[in-house]
């Protein structure tokens, strides 16, 4: 990235940052719409925003410049861009408060001394009002730019205050100065400080935001979704984190559908993972291979700094190694998924719990990976819903109704299994694997139902999971089964936390 060139517009297409950027300022609305692309790079994209023509861009953002290279040197701002990088749902939060923070200190010169009111000492003043001035010099360069009815020539003089040249001066003046570096770095570490506190607030609530933005794609962070999340909160949020706080369910999700390697002889091949050979040069976060240029950097207080922040966001110089390795033959895409949930009221209460936070990390991680899911909900006799959630038909609202309603009803096994079987007819899930979610207090009587699902083991490679919530035996799901799992509630009311128990009774393969 050379200046300004190349400007990104993406973000300046979402409802939530043109929320951020149309807000009434000073700050004039082509200046704004820069900055926040700046930021995007950072933030959204996860880029090193590289600034090669400083003159430049002071001409055009003015102080922004001290103030953005001000913020990167600061550890927290790497530490920022890693939480960000969680999810796109955060990026775009993130980006957002950062946004809104900058734009504020920007706006007002006023604002200045309430955001440095704890730290601001007698020493630093002349720098303080030194910075204040150039601002203001910005915001006048800005507004003479927009007045102007032809492109303004940012170099002719002006009687009103200073010019665009005369402003690169005053800056590079003043960044030459210990003083004003001291004061750059309190002003970025007091405002990563306003945005870390406003992050603190909407952290815990990233999960099922993230949820809502997969359920609804294409609505990103506006008040409609805000609204929705606030309804749905207590159950996504429940729901989201029995699953985050425990490791034993995380693992078993990581089974679940994952295709096997096929039958084929291991040969040794050229790999990623070798590393008999030096290939290149490139950049990771990888310490053990980091180039001995690197550690240079922890010779020093500044550039130690720059090292942590380059670790983290995985961009130390380092060897890139390969080697002969052994590799498996070609491994079957991971396809769609059909899964079967128990809704009768023999499930109520932990069992409910734990099957609707399976099903609902299940879903979440199926949409990331852009695969289709159809969950039947299934209890008496020919009594089901469908809940299809693909790139064509997304039932988020039938969805949502699910994690919020109370289970009843009787059981039957032969109903789940035949619409089941039916959805693997169809061509999008001609390739899926089928998933039990049950407490097992039934049994599939019909033979023709178990003759069709060993047929489409056989010619799909179709495999059925099942997992069985307050009970300690599958009974008769065990015996067609290819994977059974029992999830243990330990000790009372312990299905709200980490203390659930899982343990893998049967992993077989036919």
């Amino acid at each position: 990235m050379t200046g300004l060139d190349g400007i990104l517009k993406e973000p300046l297409g979402g409802e939530e940052i043109m929320e951020a950027i149309a807000m009434p300022r000073n700050i004039p609305r082509g200046a704004r719409e820069e900055i926040a692309s700046i930021l995007y790079r950072e933030i959204v994209l996860g880029e090193d925003y590289e600034i090669r023509d400083a003159r430049r861009f002071i001409e055009r953002l003015g102080v922004f410049y001290m103030l953005f290279i001000s913020l990167k040197a600061c550890g927290d701002w790497a530490k920022l861009k890693s939480m960000a990088g969680s999810s796109h749902i955060s990026r775009i939060i993130f980006l957002r408060i950062a946004l809104a923070t900058v734009l504020d200190l920007l706006d007002d010169p006023a604002a200045l001394g309430y955001l440095l009111e704890n730290g601001l000492n007698e020493d630093m003043l002349p720098y303080f009002e030194q910075f204040r001035a150039m601002l203001e010099s910005t915001l006048e360069l800005w507004h003479r730019r927009v007045k102007s009815e032809r492109p303004v020539s940012l170099e002719a003089p002006s009687p009103s205050g200073l010019n665009g040249v005369e402003l690169v001066e005053q800056v590079e003046r003043y960044q030459e100065e210990e003083g004003s570096r001291q004061f750059m770095g309190l002003l970025a570490r007091n405002a990563l400080l306003a945005i870390s506190e406003s992050v603190n607030e909407v952290e815990g609530h990233l999960a099922s935001l993230e949820v809502l933005s997969l359920l609804y794609p294409g609505r990103g962070w506006d008040h409609a979704m805000l609204e929705l999340h606030r309804a749905c909160y207590a159950s996504l949020d429940k729901y989201s984190k029995l699953v985050e706080l425990n490791e034993d369910l995380r693992k078993m999700l990581d089974g679940i559908g994952r295709s096997e390697a096929e039958p084929g002889v291991r040969r040794a091949s050229p790999a990623g993972h070798g590393r008999s050979e030096l290939y290149s040069i490139t950049t990771s976060n990888d310490l053990q291979h980091m180039l001995p240029v690197e550690s240079v950097k922890l010779q020093d207080e500044t550039l130690k700094a720059l090292f942590f922040a380059r670790w983290i966001e995985g961009k130390l110089l380092t060897y890139q190694l390969i080697g002969k390795g052994f590799a498996d033959g070609p491994r079957k895409k991971r396809g769609p998924m059909v899964a079967l949930v128990d809704t009768s009221g023999s499930m109520h209460g932990a069992p409910e719990v734990i099957a609707k936070s399976v099903v609902l990390a299940l879903v979440r991680r199926m949409l990331k990976e852009g695969r289709d899911v159809k969950v039947f909900l299934f209890s008496s006799v020919d009594q089901y819903t469908c809940i299809e959630l693909t790139g064509s038909r997304r039932m988020a609202s039938e969805f949502l109704d699910f994690l919020s309603n109370t289970f009843e009803g009787g059981t039957d096994f032969n109903t789940a299994l035949r619409e089941g079987l039916d959805a693997l007819k169809e061509h999008e899930y001609e390739n899926a694997d089928l998933l039990f979610i049950t407490d097992g207090l039934s049994a599939v009587s019909d033979e023709l139902l178990l003759a069709r699902l060993e047929d489409m083991k056989r010619r799909n490679g179709t495999r059925l999971y099942t997992i069985v919530v307050g009970n300690d035996d599958a009974g008769g799901l065990s015996d067609f089964s290819d994977h059974v799992f029992i999830l243990a509630c330990a000790g009372a009311g312990g299905f709200i936390g980490p203390e659930i128990a899982i343990k893998l009774i049967s992993a077989k393969h036919k």
